[in-house]
């Protein structure tokens, strides 16, 4: 088999030939293992959007007829120079083609070739379908000594006459819950086939994704992608690449599901649901009534791709993909090898001692966040931050201010909407300006379980930067004061308006009047609201002249005193508030 590797625009102009495209689309009609990420349709794609990001090096293999048998789709960074598969993070399974009884020895040719051309690369298939050849990598091969193979395992779902769906949404939980949407107005579940329409939506789908994935998973690299809509928008031109479905009420987003055509079966991409409607199991919901749909376009099979204990819910049954990284360089297949075997021998001893997974990315994160801290505020700043700290743990008193407010006054009141509310981008734009503020991930872990829990922010973005926020909670009972480690317990009808903070640079701005005028407002519609209250740290005195600025009567103080290591409370109230020490 003649090998031969085509970069840059002399790959562009091969992938424009007719008569090329037409032998792709033959060779990848053959291939058992090819999947839709190999497909001329995506790969051209692909290439077409990214190619200021990307320079495509597609590896060629011809028979000794001149006809096309084996084909692998790959590209190099412009920024990093690093050798990846053809659509990268959106190519769920990498693979080559290759005429079946060519599949070993095109790939062995292909990678021997790449090796010469980049010694010191590595390349990345995760993750591999069960159906391509693997006997090249084996003991003893010439590549078994230069691959990191790790079997995966794969949940899938078998369709059938989607019978299990519909009878799984008459159940009493999940009937529940969908009639509690449905209660709240017109609620739909369409799919998506208008390019157009899919560019509408596309924003508000990606905010809650991201939100997800950088709370949840801790993904605070993830970098924006300014590409990544125009790439969706052109797939949404070639028919059944993408199965995209969306669930609304009154045209509202619940959930989405941007999914993949893959031959006969159509397999999972991106998913996401709104955090508002939480309460609800939109994405169960979504994923039953995709069953049911695609019962209908008669698909016998919904590959749930690797990753995702949430998966296991749904999946019939399960086969095992590969997760396959090839070094051309056998020194730093070694060097990696001994890092997953490290890696792997530390995992008891983590589950040893109850960690879980996501406090060992927390304290990776922490520490890197606060190395950029050091770089942002430099040796003074951190210093005097620590020294407070310091301080505190030895001697400190704290004082928290309560405020209320009737909620009748506001009912009569005009407001200035000035805020955003419950506005998902906005949450996104949070940096870490002060030293006392949390991480990025722990900011939005924490906004994301307020918000599924029926509570609202309220934000102002400026020049890009989240420059004021606050948050509306709704029904109050118990309320955690953390600032001065108490609990304290409304009367029935009260909604709390907490967290509070504005970029030191806008705080001319009166930001939190605005904030707090809309609050009121929105508090005062709610049923059975009666009473807002406000608490505020005594030496805040921006937060409290605003506080005290818009009519809210003082109520009384809640006080903490630290003194090596002992700790006394006390309080001025005249009622009888049910004060509580917070449980640790």
């Amino acid at each position: 088999m003649k090998i031969e590797i085509i970069t840059g625009r002399e790959a562009e102009r091969m992938i424009e030939n007719a008569d090329f495209r037409r032998r792709w689309e033959n060779l990848y009609g053959i291939c058992p293992w090819g999947t839709v990420f190999q497909s001329e349709d995506f790969v051209a794609t692909w290439y077409s959007t990214y190619r200021n990001q990307f320079t495509p090096v597609i590896v060629v293999g011809t028979n000794n007829g001149g006809e096309l048998a084996g084909l692998f789709t790959l590209a190099i960074s412009t920024d990093s120079a690093k050798l990846e598969v053809a659509g990268t993070v959106h190519a769920e399974y990498p693979a080559w083609l290759a005429n079946p009884q060519d599949g070993n020895t095109f790939i062995e040719s292909a990678l021997l070739k790449l090796s010469e051309r980049f010694p010191n690369q590595s390349l990345t298939l995760s993750f591999l379908a069960p159906s391509a050849p693997l006997e090249w990598t084996g003991p003893g091969t010439t590549w078994g000594s230069r691959c990191y193979i790790k079997p995966i395992p794969r949940g899938l779902m078998a369709i059938g006459d989607g019978s299990a769906f519909r009878e799984r949404l008459r159940k009493k939980t999940e009937k529940y819950k969908l009639n509690r949407l449905k209660r709240l107005g017109d609620l739909r579940f369409d799919q998506i086939e208008d390019r157009e329409e899919l560019e509408a939506i596309f924003d508000e789908i990606m905010a809650f994704a991201t939100l997800r994935l950088k709370a949840v998973h801790n993904a605070t690299d993830l970098q924006h992608n300014p590409h990544k809509k125009s790439f969706y928008k052109n797939l949404m031109r070639m028919p059944r690449l993408l199965h995209a479905t969306v669930l609304r009420l009154d045209g509202e987003i619940v959930s989405a599901q941007i999914n993949w055509y893959n031959r006969d079966q159509v397999l999972i991409g991106l998913i996401t649901h709104s955090p508002l409607h939480a309460k609800a199991s939109p994405g169960v919901l979504h994923m039953l009534m995709l069953g049911t749909e695609l019962a209908k376009q008669e698909i016998p099979i919904l590959d749930l791709t690797p990753g995702g204990d949430y998966k296991d819910r749904y999946a019939t049954h399960h086969d095992k993909v590969y997760t396959l990284k090839v070094f051309f360089n056998p020194v730093h297949c070694l060097q990696y090898k001994l890092k997953r075997k490290l890696t792997e021998s530390a995992k008891p001893a983590i589950r040893r001692f109850n960690i879980a997974p996501e406090q060992v990315r927390d304290a990776f994160h922490s520490f890197t966040d606060w190395r950029q801290k050091w770089s942002r505020l430099k040796m003074t700043g951190l210093v005097l931050e620590l020294f407070r700290r310091l301080k505190e743990s030895l001697w400190c008193t704290k004082e928290l201010c309560v405020y209320s407010y009737d909620l009748d006054r506001a009912r009569i009141s005009s407001v200035n909407q000035a805020m955003n509310r419950d506005h998902i981008p906005d949450l996104l734009a949070y940096q870490p300006i002060e030293a006392w503020q949390p991480p990025v991930n722990r900011f939005l872990r924490r906004a994301l379980e307020y918000l599924e829990s029926g509570n609202h922010i309220y934000t102002c973005v400026k020049e890009g930067d989240l420059v004021h926020y606050g948050w509306l909670i709704e029904r109050q009972g118990e309320s955690s004061l953390g600032e001065v480690e108490q609990a304290l317990s409304l009367p029935p009808g009260s909604v709390l308006l907490t967290d509070f903070y504005t970029h030191p640079q806008a705080l001319g701005d009166d930001l939190c009047r605005s904030s707090l005028s809309q609050m009121l407002h929105d508090a005062a519609l709610m049923p059975g609201a009666k009473q807002a209250y406000v608490y505020a740290a005594g030496d805040n005195h921006h937060l409290r002249q605003a506080v005290e600025e818009m009519g809210f009567a003082y109520s009384y103080t809640l006080s903490i005193r630290n003194v090596l290591g002992r700790t006394t409370r006390w309080s001025n109230a005249s009622k009888p508030w049910l004060i509580l020490p917070i449980e640790r």
